[in-house]
C-alpha cells in the first residue's frame, strides 16, 4: 500500500509543478490533498510582520534553516514524526524534508529578526525595513 501512496503522490507533486499548486484546491475544494510543505500565516500592521509557520514535532532546531530577504523568507527543514519505520495506513499530516519560499507583503529589516519555535509553531517577528543583504536567523526555543 506504501508503495501505491507514493505512486499518488509523485503524479500530485508532477501535476502540482505543471498546473499550479492551488490548480486542485481551486478545481475540486472537498479534494483533501496531502501538502508538500508547512502551511503558513501572515500577518502585519504599520510596525511590524509576523510570519507562523506549522512545523510541528521538531526535536532539533539546528535542522531548519531561516534566511530573510528584503521581501522574503526562506525556510528549509525536515519535519520526522518518528514513525517512518512503519506502513503508512492514512497520511493527512505533512512530513519529510522541505523547502519554502515565503513572499512577504513588505520589505523587511534583516538585521531585525526575532524567531521563536514553540508547540510546533515558528514565530518570525520581521519589522519594516531599510534596503540591506539577506541574513541567516536563529531560533529559540521557548
Amino acid at each position: 500500500m506504501v508503495s501505491n501512496d507514493l505512486d499518488l503522490n509523485q503524479w500530485k507533486a508532477y501535476a502540482q509543478r505543471l498546473l499550479g499548486r492551488d490548480f486542485f484546491t481551486d478545481f475540486v475544494p472537498d479534494l483533501n490533498l496531502q501538502s508538500t510543505e508547512p502551511r503558513h500565516n501572515i500577518y502585519r500592521n504599520a510596525s511590524e510582520v509576523i510570519v507562523l509557520i506549522n512545523i510541528p514535532y521538531v526535536r532539533d532546531l539546528s535542522q531548519i534553516k531561516l534566511n530573510v530577504r528584503e521581501q522574503e523568507l526562506f525556510i528549509k527543514g525536515k519535519i520526522d514524526l518518528g514513525y517512518e519505520h512503519m506502513e503508512t495506513v492514512q497520511n493527512q499530516i505533512f512530513s519529510g524534508s522541505f523547502e519554502k519560499t515565503i513572499p512577504l507583503p513588505a520589505l523587511v529589516n534583516t538585521k531585525r529578526v526575532n524567531a521563536q519555535y514553540q508547540r510546533g509553531i515558528l514565530k518570525v517577528q520581521l519589522f519594516p525595513k531599510l534596503k540591506g543583504e539577506g541574513t541567516a536567523v536563529n531560533i529559540q526555543d521557548i
